[in-house]
């Protein structure tokens, strides 16, 4: 009988024990792992310790009972056969998707596994793989097989690693070859000389590179909490997918975090997400639970509970939390996502979406993303595609609305209104996009060239011959902090020419009240260059008087639901009326906006108002569209007065 050296295979088994108990030390990279990566390294410790348990058996096999030499040759050959279709397993589930051709074709290669298994559960009777006599063990007449079976297994693994070589990436695409090489190099050596053990090598350095190449990036780990990030939960939907598609994904937001951060500083607020996370890890296991940005945890919920996932997590924010001498109490906002409901690419967009659709509704709101919800999601990301196409092209659609002058009789300014068109959808609403630019950071770059837009706009069309006195821009809040806007704002205005006073920032409530220190030194910066603010929306907010105390305002825009609730209400008529008369007897000069009947116009010139805005007058229009109108009501004054002096006229004949 052959003398087989095994030494190399007790090197291996002792080198994958080392490898199993890191990988249970680092259980919070655990958490991401593929399970086809889990089952693989279990497998080649339970081949590798068989093999050598099964040579050393064979010196004895004259002594020990037969069932136990054909037991251990029947399971460590079995093994064997099978190991080659789990790592074409491993290729295969690194995809974040497959067509169905593809996976018939992953499906059909478990066959030759399979007959391989067949021939060696049958050998005990038909001796095809390996046999017994008095001499001791002996290959059979199809031990070749094993070799065949490993053969075409690695053939098609590198037929699959090349065909989806685009999908599985680039970088990792070298990693697989070299995970067949060295497999391909242990069997052939082994093949050369049978009585020296490599094949098991051969798989624990597959496992090994696997493990610290592919598997276990640290970069996983979020370093504030502790526990797994986004990018590994990404990771683990595109390796596991299918086992999570009956999975719920729970987002946890909690309520007012900034102001958390504002009174006990970053590193009190770092301590509470800490916490928060040590606390729903025990609750739902530390492989569950990602910090999915900011103060938002996404929480997998994979298994039916005894409890609401819901309530639970209500239940673990809602305890105390310490900091220092001091006890905070939180609420959260929740979103869920039916991980069945979204296709693998959608899957992190209906989290997000699902977080900001709970915020919306309000403090400790829950929302839960339908099946339906999907083509909510789908308008969501063309608004935003649109819009940033827009910004890119350096060009948004700009209508605007002209506001009445009540003394003149006449149009003597008009606000500049961003609108998108989106393809499928049509006009969306600014507050949509608006949002969407302030989120992604693009909203100083969309306030920009819209006034570039409006300085085009007042150069190419005289607008000031036209009656004009300025045009109004809003300015977001973002724009209001930005130490060097001024300067932005002032080349452009130097590129068209366009005289300083003809442009007239609006600022609403609640940009002032956020950032009033800031929004002072830039206002003064654009005074002192005869630029002038509006102070916009007034009522919508907080209504504080201090704002027009403090800030340099010229104009104050009451709110369309303040004029509408004064139409129904005596109450709200009467707080209207004296609020005009007093941001007149300050010097404030007031816009009602909101008009839209003649009802409305007597009670607000009755106020004693100086401009209206609403669709009684006007409706934002294109700028082409306006000089039109502006040259009609032009035409149409120059007609009256003709009128008027004709009439004069005659009186003094």
């Amino acid at each position: 009988m052959t003398e087989f050296n095994v030494d190399f295979e007790l090197c291996s088994v002792l080198f994958l024990w080392m490898l199993f108990v890191i990988s249970k030390l680092r259980k919070r990279l655990e958490g991401y792992q593929s399970p086809v990566f889990q089952i693989y390294l279990y497998l080649v410790m339970a081949s590798n310790f068989l093999n050598v348990v099964t040579t050393y058996a064979l010196q004895y096999h004259d002594t020990l009972p037969a069932f136990w030499n054909w037991g251990l040759n029947v399971l460590f050959l079995s093994i064997q056969m099978i190991l080659p279709g789990v790592f074409i397993m491993y290729i295969y589930r690194k995809l974040p998707e497959v067509t169905d051709i593809e996976r018939k074709l992953v499906k059909t290669t478990v066959i030759p596994a399979l007959l391989g298994v067949l021939m060696v559960l049958s050998s005990p009777l038909t001796q095809m793989v390996f046999y017994f006599d008095e001499e001791g063990y002996h290959h059979g007449w199809m031990h070749i097989y094993l070799y065949i079976n490993f053969i075409f297994y690695s053939i098609t693994a590198l037929f699959l690693a090349v065909r989806w070589r685009k999908k599985v990436g680039w970088k990792e695409f070298p990693l697989l070859f070299t995970m067949i090489g060295v497999n391909v190099v242990a069997v052939l050596v082994q093949f050369a000389v049978p009585d020296i053990m490599l094949a098991g090598v051969g798989a624990a350095m597959s496992v090994f590179i696997m493990y610290f190449t592919c598997e276990s990036n640290v970069s996983f780990i979020d370093p504030v909490t502790g526990s797994l990030n986004r990018a590994a939960l990404t990771d683990r939907m595109k390796t596991d997918y299918g086992r999570y598609e009956t999975a719920d994904i729970y987002a946890v937001a909690p309520d007012n975090f900034k102001l958390i951060n504002e009174m006990y500083g970053l590193d009190g607020g770092n301590a509470i997400l800490h916490v928060l996370s040590a606390r729903l890890s025990k609750a739902f296991g530390d492989k569950n639970v990602f910090r999915f940005g900011g103060d938002t945890f996404a929480v997998i919920v994979a298994d039916q509970r005894e409890r609401d996932p819901g309530e639970e997590i209500r239940e673990i924010v809602g305890q105390q939390f310490s900091i220092g001498d001091a006890e905070v109490l939180l609420s959260a906002c929740l979103g869920l996502v039916h991980v069945k409901n979204h296709p693998l690419n959608e899957l992190m967009s209906a989290v997000e979406y699902a977080v900001a659709e709970a915020k919306a509704l309000g403090k400790g709101e829950f929302f839960e993303v339908e099946e339906n919800a999907a083509k909510a999601m789908a308008r969501k990301k063309a608004i935003e595609s649109t819009m940033l196409q827009h910004i890119r092209e350096g060009h948004f659609e700009v209508h605007y609305q002209l506001i009445y002058d009540i003394r003149r009789k006449g149009f003597y300014s008009m606000e500049a209104l961003a609108r998108l068109k989106v393809p499928e959808y049509g006009y969306v609403s600014p507050e949509e996009f608006i949002k969407m630019a302030e989120k992604n950071g693009s909203i100083t770059q969309l306030g920009l060239i819209v006034l570039e837009e409006c300085c085009r706009f007042i150069s190419e069309s005289n607008l000031h011959e036209l009656g004009i006195d300025f045009i109004e821009v809003n300015l977001s809040m973002v724009q209001c902090i930005q130490p060097d806007i001024h300067r932005d704002v002032l080349r452009i205005m130097q590129k068209y020419q366009v005289p300083t006073h003809m442009i007239n920032f609006e600022v609403t409530e609640s940009v002032a009240a956020s950032s009033e220190e800031l929004l002072l030194r830039n206002m003064e910066r654009f005074t002192e260059q005869r630029i002038h603010f509006s102070l916009d929306d007034y009522g919508s907010g907080y209504s504080n008087i201090n704002y027009l105390v403090d800030l340099p305002f010229s104009i104050v825009k009451i709110d369309k639901y303040v004029v509408w609730a004064a139409m129904k209400n005596e109450t709200s008529r009467i707080i209207l009326e004296n609020t005009i008369r007093t941001f007149k007897n300050i010097g404030l000069r007031v816009v009602a906006e909101g008009v839209e009947d003649q009802a409305m116009v007597d009670m607000i010139c009755a106020m004693g108002t100086d401009y209206i805005q609403g669709f009684f007058y006007a409706k934002p229009v294109p700028k082409d569209q306006i000089v039109d109108r502006l040259k009609d009501e032009m035409k149409r004054r120059e007609e009256e007065d003709h009128v008027e002096e004709e009439s004069g006229s005659e009186g003094s004949v």
